[in-house]
């Protein structure tokens, strides 16, 4: 069976009682002590088409797609409408609001993800899924906002404020993992940082007049998103009740039913922007981090039954998914104009990742369970030479464009990014040994 879920064809373990059906990698680490084999990223997600075949292949590609649609229409029609009611409520410019509150929002699923890698398998997830996420951020955003959106021309302050924060928190990241064992202060010292982070945001227009005495216009949405003519905001009705014109083509009408099942379960789900934008916001940033968790569980599905090594899967199509809401954001708020808001959304939700993600499950495991966090830093040398290289390649290539969002910073950022997936994979292959279990033996484990 493919949708496999009985106890009964779990093994049962040396613990008190029983059986573990969704079999996490804590539960079954005992069994693979005598076994020289390491366990496949699948392990860390409920059991779930599980075994090999052209089935799972195909309704898990298929659903991953959906997810994506899905994820698209969060973003366009919720998260985004209520940040820009924020910034008009607020009088915030935009790339602080895209530093904190749409870093913070679109950075949830890392933050979910880090919650179920510390507290529910017990593997180390969270810091692979945000380290691999975090070249992808910054790369493939600038790449996406480059390449297929206007030029915009970016004030050069909040990006550069933003990337020295970022280089921070690596240098932060870098000396708690040194020793491979994560204290409560060093976790605590963390989520410090991001405050610090934030009190400068907040007193940021003070804190410019030290360095220059000629501000550029700040990006500040003057007009009320609730009266504008040109793309107002829309409500229930206007989701749930609107239909293609009749003269409309079969693609039109296609592309209609098949989403409009995604259309209707949001639209009953999260409050629209029209009203309480803070709540629409909320419930936008829930379904994020749902639906990230089911891309990358998809993703991990679809990687496993086409054999692609974990490895590969991590630098590759799991960082990736997780890092869709940072992509659809920035690239929806950009063509809109918001350059400043995508770019520092990229370097903050990075920022952001490092300081919160990381810090407050290690702070809270410390303290629950009374222990170290133990953390393989084998490869923290390269892991920090790629993070600052990346954050270095976007800031160099938007200086030598003067700070101009186009097509040459974003090939540059798409080029550095294929290199960096090229050598990453080339070194994983050559350098990883392990032997993957093979849990679908019948003397294994399922």
């Amino acid at each position: 069976m493919f949708f496999d879920w009985r106890p009964s064809e779990f093994k049962h373990n040396s613990y008190e009682g029983g059986y573990y059906p969704f079999a996490y990698r804590h539960v079954i680490s005992d069994d693979i002590d005598a076994i020289n084999c390491t366990l496949p990223t699948i392990v860390d997600f409920p059991n779930l088409l599980r075994q090999k075949s052209w089935i799972a292949i195909v309704v898990s590609f298929l659903v991953s797609m959906y997810l994506f649609v899905i994820l698209a229409i969060v973003c366009d029609d919720y998260l985004v409408p209520a940040m820009e009611r924020l910034c008009y409520t607020l009088r915030m410019s935009y790339d602080v609001a895209g530093a904190t509150f749409l870093a913070a929002s679109t950075s949830a699923p890392e933050l979910f993800v880090n919650f179920v890698g510390t507290f529910v398998t017990n593997g180390d997830i969270g810091l692979g899924t945000i380290v691999g996420s975090s070249v992808f951020n910054v790369l493939a955003i600038a790449g996406v906002c480059g390449i297929f959106c206007q030029p915009t021309k970016l004030d050069w302050w909040p990006v550069t404020r933003d990337t020295v924060w970022y280089l921070v928190a690596i240098g932060s990241l870098t000396s708690v993992l040194w020793d491979s064992l994560v204290m409560w202060y060093e976790a605590f010292v963390l989520l410090l940082l991001y405050f610090a982070y934030v009190f400068q945001l907040l007193f940021d227009r003070r804190i410019q007049n030290l360095f220059r005495h000629e501000h550029a216009e700040s990006e500040v949405l003057d007009e009320d998103p609730m009266t504008r003519e040109e793309e107002p905001l829309k409500g229930f009705r206007d989701r749930v009740c609107v239909k293609p014109q009749p003269k409309s083509n079969f693609c039109q009408w296609t592309w209609w039913v098949i989403k409009y099942p995604a259309e209707l379960m949001l639209a009953c789900t999260i409050p629209s922007a029209r009203s309480i934008f803070f709540l629409s916001m909320c419930f936008a940033v829930l379904w994020i981090s749902m639906i990230s968790y089911l891309l990358a569980w998809f993703l991990t599905i679809l990687g496993y039954n086409l054999n692609i090594p974990d490895a590969i899967m991590g630098l590759t199509i799991l960082a990736a998914g997780t890092s869709v809401p940072e992509v659809a954001s920035s690239y929806i708020v950009s063509k809109k104009g918001y350059g400043s808001m995508a770019i520092c959304n990229a370097i903050g939700s990075n920022t952001f990742d490092i300081f919160v993600c990381l810090g407050l499950p290690w702070l809270l495991n410390i303290c629950i369970y009374q222990h170290k966090v133990v953390i393989d830093s084998t490869a923290l040398t390269f892991t920090t030479a790629m993070l600052v290289l990346t954050a270095s390649i976007l800031y160099l290539g938007l200086l030598a464009t003067k700070f101009v969002m186009g097509k040459i910073v974003g090939c540059i950022c798409v080029i550095s990014y294929l290199l960096f997936l090229i050598i990453a994979c080339t070194l994983e292959i050559l350098l990883n040994k392990e032997n993957t279990c093979d849990i679908e033996d019948s003397n294994g484990f399922f």
